[in-house]
């Protein structure tokens, strides 16, 4: 695969990752499909199957996982706004180096929200963007298996 293929396969990796932490549940259900055609442009029909069911399984594990979680933590307002700092901070990560990217992060994004005083309701309020974080990796880190 050449270097420009290679960059556009990550730009489309890292948009997928995007449109899991914008998009929730209906942005996971997006990334399966375009990994879903990543994973039908690179292999063959038993190759194929053999990839693509765990890629299923765990979109729907993860989906599942999203709404109980996002059921559980009310959806507050804070998760919302927390969504868009981070994948701003995956977008600085795919053009710097990580250590940068979180600094330029905290500066320009970071606002230190503490939502509430217990910290069993923080970390429940935190947990939905965690797991997003989880899943977008997850799916970034599949995606280039794919294409190994």
């Amino acid at each position: 695969m050449g270097f420009i293929q290679l960059v556009l396969l990550e730009g489309i990796l890292l948009i997928c990752a995007g449109m899991i932490f914008f998009g929730g549940i209906w942005g996971t259900f997006a990334a399966i499909v375009a990994l879903s055609g990543i994973n039908l442009l690179s292999y063959d029909a038993p190759q194929f199957w053999y990839w693509e069911i765990p890629l299923i399984v765990g979109g729907l594990l993860g989906s599942l996982l999203l709404f109980t979680v996002g059921k559980r933590a009310n959806k507050s307002q804070i998760v919302g706004g927390l969504v868009g700092g981070l994948t701003s901070l995956v977008m600085f990560g795919a053009f710097a180096t990580p250590i940068i990217a979180i600094l330029l992060w905290a500066f320009v994004f970071g606002t230190g929200l503490i939502p509430k005083s217990k910290k069993s309701q923080v970390l429940w309020s935190f947990a939905p963007t965690i797991l997003r974080i989880m899943l977008g990796i997850c799916g970034i880190i599949y995606g280039n298996i794919l294409t190994a």
